[in-house]
This record gives C-alpha cells, structure tokens and sequence, in this order.
C-alpha cells in the first residue's frame, strides 16, 4: 500500500468513530467495497477487478449492507448508482447560497436577468469582487437542476393522482357491476 493511500485511509478513519454510521455512495465499479474491506483491515465484501479494456471497476455490489467495524464503527456498502442528483433542494437553496441571494431583488429592473442589464446587483457584486463568478455560476447551475427536479417532483404527482383516479374508476365499475348482476340482464 503506499503512503497517498494510507494517508487518504488514515483520514477517513479518523470519521469512523464508534456508534458513527458512514454510508459509502458512489458510480458502479469505483472501489467503496474496495474501501470497506481497506478500511475493516480484511475481506468483507466481494470485489471485482479492473477491467483490461477500459480500466475501469466492475460492478459488484448488489444490495445494501451495514458493516460493523472492529471499532464498532458502521459502514453501509451501496450498490453503484447510475446518477445523483438533488430531489425538492429549493429551501436549502438559500440557506447555502445566503452570499448570492442577498442581492437578488436588488437589481434596477425587477425582471433583471443578471446579464447584460444596466443596474444589476450581481453583476455589480461579480465586478467589485464582493462575489465570485465561481460561485454565481454555481447559484445559476444548482438553481436550474433545482427547477428540473421541482418539474419531476410535479410530473410524479400528477401520475400517482391519475393512477388514483383510475383505480378509483375501476373500484366504482366493479361495484356497479356486482349490484347490477355484472351486466346480465
């Protein structure tokens, strides 16, 4: 093992404290059950190795598990996931990006597109270096995945009220078909 290794293990050991449960998430095939056993000091979770024609992990966990450590630290092993992203973050928004919203609705026009307009406030703050573009940018991006998720959140509602409604409707057709002698007349 060398030393990068070993530091990186020293200083993820040092958040395995006991009664401390940590849970592993991740791509498919980049090494957490690696990282379990590495950390545990043996073998508890199978995994596979590297792939010849792309270097890249195999996927090898197939469920959830929790794994007590001698020092009575817990890990949960994940499987890999496809994608990550943020479900329903709109009021934890503005609790992280308190920096940058403290001058939305400060701009000239009320409808100001932090652009090109005369009078805004964030481009001003961006030019007097009292906000960095990084983080503006940052703002922007997680804004928009969050208006993305908000969108699903709504499209899944919607469903599960259709699916409802159409359970509903076959519930009432199955009554009236019972009460009226299921349609035989």
């Amino acid at each position: 093992m060398d030393r990068i290794y070993e530091s990186c293990l020293d200083t993820l050991a040092a958040y395995m404290a006991p009664g401390k449960t940590i849970v592993f998430l991740g791509s498919s095939g980049v090494g957490k059950s690696s990282l379990v056993n590495a950390l545990a000091g043996k073998e508890i979770m199978v995994a596979n190795g590297i792939r010849e024609d792309d270097s890249k992990g195999r996927h090898t966990t197939t469920h959830r598990q929790l794994i007590m450590l001698k020092n009575e630290a817990m890990i949960i092993d994940t499987p890999g996931m496809r994608e990550l992203g943020m479900w329903d973050v709109s009021s934890g928004l503005g609790e992280a990006f308190s920096d940058v919203e403290q001058y939305l609705g400060k701009c000239k026009f009320s409808d100001c597109k932090h652009e090109t307009e005369p009078g805004c406030a964030i481009k001003e703050a961006i030019a007097n270096g009292d906000l960095s573009h990084e983080r503006w940018e940052s703002y922007i991006g997680l804004k928009t995945e969050a208006k993305y998720s908000d969108g699903k959140v709504a499209f899944l509602r919607q469903k599960q009220q259709r699916n409802k409604n159409i359970a509903k409707f076959s519930r009432q057709k199955k009554l009236e078909n019972k009460k009226y002698g299921g349609g035989k007349h």
